[in-house]
């Protein structure tokens, strides 16, 4: 079994979006210019974007977002019953019939069914989710500095933009790199414990189906 399941790592994950929420609405400086997100940047040589800096960048916007993915999260993992719960509603069920029946909860296609649906609901969004932020730390990475709408003067740092940028150019910078790769190494790790807790799963259900 893995150290820590599911449950407690998507409920750790709804608490970094809650705080990373709080400091992008108060003080966005402190995740844009943290050291980790400058290191992340350096070593795979990903410029910072001017578009950072301006005034108008929605932090604001991207706390809500935020805060609602969380939320949408955590709703999600109290609404779906878990392993733990099935087997002990099935137990208290056994132990209240005046006629015991071995291997209820084996055959039982309701009670299977609803063992699977956690599994099955949060394998397909940690697969969905991890595609998502691949593709967008792909998208920036393999995207080169002067294709990103913007001109590097000869001044070396100063950078001047040569028109407004497109909603996909405002992506291209070292915090949504940063975040995107963060994210898709945690749906990653998601969806290996799933499948361990999976393998588990069956082991219990049909042990205490006998």
């Amino acid at each position: 079994m893995a150290l820590l399941s599911s449950k407690t790592l998507i409920r750790a994950h709804a608490l970094f979006l809650f705080v990373l929420a709080v400091y992008l609405t108060k003080s966005p400086e402190a995740v844009t210019e943290s050291d980790f997100i400058f290191m992340v940047g350096e070593m795979v040589q990903i410029d910072a974007a001017p578009t950072l800096s301006r005034p108008q960048s929605p932090f604001a916007m991207c706390g809500i977002l935020l805060i609602a993915d969380a939320l949408v999260d955590l709703i999600i993992l109290s609404k779906v019953p878990w392993i733990n719960e099935i087997i002990a509603m099935a137990q208290a069920a056994r132990s209240e019939s005046a006629v015991p029946v071995p291997g209820a909860m084996r055959h039982n296609p309701f009670l299977a069914r609803l063992a699977s649906l956690y599994s099955e609901i949060w394998t397909l969004l940690s697969a969905v989710r991890f595609c998502l932020f691949f593709a967008v730390s792909f998208f920036i990475y393999q995207s080169k500095p002067d294709a990103w709408g913007v001109n590097v003067t000869a001044r070396g740092t100063e950078y001047s933009s040569t028109e407004a940028l497109s909603g996909l150019d405002q992506l291209k910078n070292r915090v949504v790199f940063t975040y995107g790769f963060m994210e898709m190494m945690f749906w990653l790790w998601i969806f290996i414990t799933l499948r361990e807790e999976r393998q588990e799963i069956a082991t219990r259900f049909a042990g205490r189906g006998e």
